[in-house]
């Protein structure tokens, strides 16, 4: 990217950080699938109640939603506001965790859970429980990006379809796949990490414990 789009990618991050959040609600309207209400929970002999009342829970979604915005954004990889291709990024920042929270599919279950497993080893349960509380984390992020680009990932028998019933798919996953690995590569440059700049966002983002 020139100078120019440097200066861009700057202003972007420094005078709209406020409308993400307008942002990424307006959008949510549109996408009917973003289940703000309680992940589902169905293991047998569970005694879990659920995780908090809707608004609480709303705000916890949401929180985790802006919190992985604001992280590319801090990288500089974010497009201007309002083109079409900030809203696919906000579309499938929504929708895969909407899907990973809401879907009974087996495929998308399984895809899920073994990502964790694979990724996190003994921390995976853990991990998987905090998600279906409080929405993405740098961990889940990281296991499902990286089990997504495996080979064969995307050939189970009905994950593509399980996807689409949130109205997403392969090409929005290498989306995410894609900003993954840029802003990575440029909190490296910084002496910094995904999962540190992620912390950090998502402390000042809506559905905190302290709220």
């Amino acid at each position: 990217m020139g100078p120019s789009g440097t200066s861009q990618g700057t202003v972007f991050r420094r005078s709209h950080r406020p409308h993400l959040l307008a942002t990424a609600l307006s959008l949510a309207l549109l996408f009917p699938a973003i289940a703000l209400s309680q992940p589902w929970n169905d293991k047998p002999g569970s005694t879990m109640q659920p995780v908090a009342q809707p608004s609480r829970t709303s705000s916890v979604y949401i929180g985790s939603v802006m919190a992985l915005l604001a992280t590319f954004e801090d990288a500089g990889i974010l497009p201007p506001e309002g083109t079409p291709q900030a809203n696919g990024i906000i579309k499938a920042v929504i929708q895969f965790q909407s899907a990973f929270l809401k879907s009974h599919h087996p495929a998308i279950r399984q895809f899920f859970t073994d990502a964790h497993r694979v990724k996190l080893g003994p921390r995976a349960e853990e991990v998987e429980t905090s998600f279906r509380r409080s929405g993405w984390s740098a961990d889940t992020f990281d296991a499902v990006m990286a089990v997504g680009q495996t080979d064969n990932a995307w050939n189970t028998q009905g994950l593509s379809d399980g996807f689409r019933e949130f109205n997403i798919g392969k090409p929005d996953f290498d989306i995410l796949a894609r900003l993954y690995e840029q802003s990575r590569a440029a909190f490296s440059t910084q002496g910094k990490t995904f999962q540190e700049v992620y912390a950090q966002r998502r402390r000042e983002m809506p559905g905190t414990k302290s709220e």
